[in-house]
């Protein structure tokens, strides 16, 4: 009686402990995010594309690297502007009109995505890489490369880096992890939104 009772309370121990680890790196995690996006939200951007907020569920996001995972865009539709938040180590924005913008195309590996899924140029041969998967199966990085300019301005060419290994201390992404889906939906979901800012000029 007294062995079951002692392992009761080993147990409601460590629940108590589990449960103030996973709030503690939670509230811990989230104070730089608050922070940012208070003063997006201070400047009328209200809306947001960021692979943070497509992460499978909120303990994975609790154990992410917000810096890391909030490179994006960040919308202010009555001003009609669209702020770019470049890579991880970016601590500002770069604001440009609606009526700048001029393309959006999504970079897996180096390689510029077509229309369907495919990738515009092949893969090389296939490298038998640690751990027994191949290195065409893990991710060399994934961007969103922006094009903007108009008549009286030059064009410009802006990178958002989703996903870079070296910035992420060489954590290396499987193609068909969760954690790599949730970056490609969210690449797909900016250049959606940048399709449909131009389809749509002049009617905001």
């Amino acid at each position: 009686m007294a062995g079951h009772t002692t392992l009761l309370i080993i147990s409601l121990i460590a629940t108590v402990i589990f449960f103030g680890l996973s709030r503690w790196f939670s509230t811990k995690g989230n104070t730089w995010l608050r922070d940012f996006e208070n003063k997006m939200n201070d400047r009328g951007f209200t809306e947001r594309k960021v692979v943070y907020d497509i992460l499978p569920n909120d303990h994975e996001k609790s154990l992410a690297n917000e810096k890391s995972w909030t490179v994006g865009i960040w919308i202010n539709r009555p001003k009609q502007l669209m702020a770019l938040r470049l890579d991880g180590d970016a601590t500002e924005v770069i604001d440009i009109p609606f009526n700048k913008i001029q393309s959006a195309e999504i970079i897996e590996d180096g390689y510029t995505r077509t229309t369907g899924g495919g990738v515009g140029v092949p893969v090389g041969p296939v490298v038998i890489a640690g751990g027994g998967a191949k290195s065409k199966e893990f991710s060399k990085g994934l961007q969103v490369r922006i094009v903007t300019g108009g008549i009286n301005t030059r064009v410009q060419a802006y990178t958002l880096k989703l996903y870079d290994p070296k910035n992420m201390l060489n954590r290396r992404l499987l193609k068909y992890d969760p954690w790599y889906k949730a970056i490609q939906e969210c690449a797909r979901s900016i250049v959606d939104e940048c399709e449909n800012i131009m389809r749509h000029q002049g009617q905001y």
